[in-house]
């Protein structure tokens, strides 16, 4: 897809490259499908090309078409879907209840793609359908826009940031329509992951201001729920401002007002949907230099976290990714591949329904030393990747 963005606009390989920052060589590479961009640079590519990140990145998510099996579709489907009047309306503690135990899944599953898949329609159908049976509409809408928070971050993983965006945006409208400014807090941080995940940092970071705003009346008679939505609405703007170029300031913003915060708040026992904490603080300060293209920054601060302190696996395994591809940059083939080998331990599927991480086993493949060069081919097979 680089390539043939490049040749569209008549751009040579050199001239790209100059663009972005990098060797010549290493476009080659990335072309010829040797080397796996890391995400900063796949941000530059796409702003040097013209186009959106999700162009480059042109693989559909992995639906496997077998009959009987949830696919990605199912929950496009139930999105615009309208659900009849005629239908039974569900009951708003099942509905709660069943959305508690996705999330769960969710987060420390090792099977969480197939559950998510298999139980999202349903539960975005029932929460549409809690607002027409005229039981407790502030309930009912604090349900749905919890849904739909827990469903775009499923949508951003799968790789379909379309449906993301249109999950964040219904998400954001009935935590309006709460009056709860925990939910709309929420809300506001919901938002702003879907917009750094299209890389519009500029708004993402207006929308976790505003978000921030929004929580400090609340914070006086609020609880752990509170700090964990207002410290995870610091953490969004100091990505924001990093990919903006601003990463003195996100390095400044995260030693302080989001180190303090954290500091208040058990990360033990994580709030809602987010996993705030001293560790996710120096998780966050990593991101910067991996955003930032450091890579070995990134691996110096890695060493120090202990991911035993993040109880979310879906928080570890994101980490982590980000550990391996900096492995990858700097040069350390074979960390990468631990850190890979990690990954699939923690959530096996990671490797079903990544593209990135894919494309990384792929480009290790072809660079495998002959001793460590079976593990990457047995961790290929065993994800159907083909090489």
């Amino acid at each position: 897809m680089i390539r043939q963005q490049r040749e569209q606009r008549g751009m040579s390989t050199t001239a790209l490259a100059a663009r972005v920052g990098c060797t010549t060589r290493h476009i080659e590479l990335l072309e010829q499908g040797k080397r796996t961009p890391s995400l900063p640079l796949l941000r530059q590519l796409a702003l040097a090309l013209g186009v959106r990140t999700a162009v480059l990145l042109g693989e559909s998510p992995r639906d496997s078409h077998e009959p009987g099996r949830p696919q990605v579709v199912d929950i496009e489907r139930a999105m615009f879907a309208r659900r009849t009047a005629d239908l039974e309306p569900p009951d708003l503690a099942q509905v709660a209840e069943r959305l508690a135990a996705a999330r769960q899944s969710w987060y420390n599953s090792p099977a969480k793609y197939s559950i998510m898949l298999r139980t999202l329609p349903g539960l975005i159908g029932d929460a549409e359908g809690l607002l027409l049976d005229g039981s407790d509409q502030q309930a009912a809408h604090r349900t749905a826009a919890d849904t739909y928070i827990l469903a775009r971050g499923v949508l951003k993983h799968l790789g379909r940031i379309d449906l993301a965006h249109l999950a964040a945006d219904r998400a954001m409208r009935h935590a309006q329509e709460t009056a709860d400014r925990l939910m709309i807090g929420w809300a506001h941080w919901n938002l702003g992951q879907g917009l750094l995940s299209d890389d519009m940092h500029d708004i993402a970071y207006d929308v976790a201001r505003h978000g921030i705003e929004q929580m400090e009346p609340a914070l006086p008679d609020g609880d752990g729920r509170h700090l964990s939505v207002y410290g995870g609405l610091h953490l969004m703007a100091a990505i924001a401002l990093t990919r903006s170029g601003d990463d003195a300031g996100a390095r400044d913003l995260l030693r302080g007002p989001a180190r303090q915060i954290a500091q208040r708040v058990d990360e033990q026992r994580p709030m809602l949907g987010l996993f705030f904490g001293p560790t996710n603080v120096a998780i966050h300060l990593a991101s910067v230099e991996y955003e930032m293209r450091r890579p070995e920054a990134v691996i110096r601060l890695a060493d120090g976290i202990d991911l035993t302190q993040v109880v979310s696996t879906e928080r570890r395994t994101t980490h982590l990714c980000q550990v391996a591809r900096a492995c990858e940059d700097s040069g350390d083939d074979a960390a990468s591949l631990v850190h890979l080998l990690r990954i699939e331990r923690e959530c096996p599927e990671e490797l079903d329904h990544k593209r990135l991480l894919r494309d990384m086993v792929r480009s290790l493949a072809r660079r495998a030393r002959p001793s460590w060069a079976p593990e990457v081919r047995y961790l290929a097979e065993r994800h159907k990747i083909l090489l």
